[in-house]
């Protein structure tokens, strides 16, 4: 496994777990590390701008939260419904329904839960493009 896929998976794992922050950082340094290769720069920025969105949904952050989400949502649009072995279209219909979700509440304290980022069983061992 690649450092690249490495740091991806630790940021999937401390996504999974709410702890945002840690994955924010973990994506960054998967970015950091794709050198001339930066075909998935947006795909982990996207990932990035996610764990960024739910880090303010905990500091309730409303505003904020739906910026990074729209954000998340530009930025992985492009990618297939499978990348990197991560069930992306489930990840992207749920980062959209809790932007609805957001936007349709009145900025109350509870924002909706935080999506999950799920790898295929088939490639659950190993992310590869």
């Amino acid at each position: 496994m690649s450092q690249v896929d490495e740091h991806f998976r630790r940021g999937v794992e401390f996504f999974n777990r709410g702890e945002f922050f840690e994955a924010h950082e973990e994506m960054e340094e998967a970015m950091n590390l794709l050198e001339d290769d930066t075909a998935d720069w947006d795909f982990f920025l996207g990932l990035l701008r996610a764990s960024v969105a739910n880090h303010k949904l905990v500091q309730h952050e409303i505003k904020s939260a739906i910026l990074h989400i729209g954000a998340a949502l530009k930025f992985l649009a492009p990618f297939p419904d499978r990348h990197r072995g991560l069930k992306l279209r489930e990840f992207r219909s749920a980062l959209t329904a809790q932007l609805a979700r957001l936007q349709a509440s009145d900025g109350g304290a509870a924002g909706p839960a935080a999506p999950r980022l799920e790898f295929d069983a088939v490639r659950s061992q190993a992310p590869s493009r």
